[in-house]
């Protein structure tokens, strides 16, 4: 667990500083060359302030900095939290949504196989009204049922027909309408 010290000489303002650390020695290069640009930045902003009154104004400057940047990463955080909350409701009511519409599917399914039994019912139904009707409509042109006897016809019969013509002289009169007194 001991991490190596390390020394590096870092210039900040006008003075050179031994310093140590047992992080990563660029990245305290670079925080020292950040503290010597804003050392610089307050020179030249304000040139009649002694050394002193500069590094507190820098530090001063860091610590606003360091509030803002603090601010930015809650604000970041909370932002993250809201997203997370509005994701996690997001999957909620995806998962809802899904389960809805598997139960919409199913009763799709239930009324299209209600709707498959009830047209093979409806046509079973069709067939047999179209059989009631062809029977129906034969009978009526069958007209009504003619009995053996009705086809038979005995000699008197047939020979009676033609004594009434003999008897009238051959001729047999006809009624006569008269036009005239239909007028």
């Amino acid at each position: 667990m001991n991490a190596s010290i390390e020394q590096i000489q870092a210039r900040i303002g006008k003075i050179t500083y031994q310093l140590t650390t047992s992080d990563d020695p660029q990245k305290t290069r670079d925080i020292a060359a950040t503290a010597d640009a804003m050392m610089k930045q307050v020179a030249k902003k304000s040139p009649h302030l002694n050394q002193t009154a500069q590094a507190v104004l820098a530090l001063v400057n860091a610590v606003s900095m360091m509030q803002e940047s603090y601010e930015k990463l809650q604000a970041a955080q909370a932002d993250t939290d809201l997203a997370n909350q509005t994701a996690e409701a997001i999957r909620a009511e995806l998962i809802r949504q899904r389960e809805l519409h598997w139960q919409i599917k199913k009763e799709l399914l239930y009324y299209r196989n209600l709707c498959e039994i009830y047209e093979t019912k409806l046509s079973e139904r069709a067939e047999e009204i179209d059989d009631d009707q062809n029977k129906t409509l034969r009978r009526a042109r069958r007209g009504r049922k003619l009995l053996l006897g009705d086809l038979q016809m005995t000699f008197e019969d047939a020979l009676g027909g033609s004594d009434e013509r003999e008897e009238t002289g051959g001729e047999t009169e006809q009624p006569v309408s008269s036009v005239e007194d239909d007028f």
